[in-house]
């Protein structure tokens, strides 16, 4: 019998150092995870607001959205320009009533003809201020596009001087930013205090969450839920958030792009030291010449950045 235990002390500790190591292995993979979590783009992560952090707000878990699709300089104007029209860059030269309650006269690319400084700047790219309103003028495509540019350009600085980390952010959330100062101006952005702080402290779920519970996301519908998306991903993850009527780029930085219509948009100086306000429009036909810059205007709501336009 002697010989014949031997071998089953033999096996049993055999087993006892293999089901030893396979444990050790185990435990080296646990602790070898990622740094980060889930890809924002990957299945169920970052998918949408939720809850789950002190007072209902949810902790953002460490993702890394630069590895997930961003957008370029000319998708993020098409983005902010196809959720404030139909037409996307091409605008409508026609005006219309938009969703607003009450409605108000719009034109272009969400050009809301009741501002203060409606007249003035349809003027100054040659157009009739009250002909246009009557809807008996309509807007030309180099009119659509400098009136864009200027208010862009605007939204974007204002964007800035809310948000100090907003040159650190994804694509995709700078866009949201930009997208919702283009459309509700910077007094009422302002008001967005709850998200703002949110953003200046990395906790993206959280912004999402606030503008889930604003009365904007109840009046823009489909504009919010994908703002929403994209702040909360901060990527890119689903291709139909992407714009379908983007600017062709030529290269070089600085926005040199070709826009609907044959309109060309360029960096100008004109011998000034602040060259990177101004920007130059034309059409590559031929004819008129648009300028636009951003400027600084001060007024019982504060300091805030506003399109200059003229053309000649």
């Amino acid at each position: 019998m002697t010989p014949r235990s031997v071998p089953r002390r033999q096996l049993l500790a055999t087993v006892l150092v293999t089901a030893s190591l396979l444990f050790a292995l185990t435990a080296i993979t646990v602790t070898a995870a990622p740094a980060f979590a889930d890809s924002p783009c990957s299945t169920g992560a970052g998918g949408g607001p939720g809850t789950g952090g002190p007072g209902g707000i949810p902790e953002d878990p460490e993702q890394d959205p630069s590895q997930e699709p961003q957008l370029t300089p000319e998708q993020m104007e098409a983005y902010v320009a196809e959720n404030e029209s139909r037409n996307g860059l091409y605008g409508d030269p026609h005006v219309y009533l938009d969703s607003a309650v009450p409605p108000h006269p719009t034109v272009g690319v969400g050009f809301n003809l009741d501002r203060s400084d409606a007249q003035a700047l349809l003027t100054a790219v040659g157009a009739n201020y009250a002909a246009v309103r009557a809807g008996t003028q309509n807007l030309t495509p180099l009119q659509i596009i400098t009136l864009f540019k200027g208010d862009y350009r605007a939204a974007v600085a204002n964007v800035g001087r809310v948000i100090p980390n907003f040159d650190a952010l994804s694509s995709a959330r700078q866009v949201v930013l930009i997208d919702m100062m283009y459309n509700l101006g910077p007094g009422r952005f302002g008001k967005f205090t709850a998200m703002i702080n949110a953003v200046k402290t990395g906790n993206f779920l959280a912004a999402s969450v606030h503008m889930q519970n604003s009365k904007w996301a109840t009046q823009v519908g489909n504009r919010a839920t994908k703002d929403m998306r994209l702040m909360t991903q901060g990527a890119v993850c689903n291709p139909g958030d992407m714009p379908r009527y983007v600017p062709v780029s030529h290269g070089g930085g600085g926005g040199w792009a070709t826009y609907p219509g044959g309109i060309e948009a360029l960096p100008w100086s004109g011998g000034n030291s602040e060259a990177d306000i101004w920007m130059k429009l034309r059409n590559l036909a031929g004819g008129v010449v648009c300028y636009t810059m951003t400027v600084t205007v001060s007024g019982p709501g504060g300091t805030y950045s506003a399109s200059s336009v003229h053309c000649v």
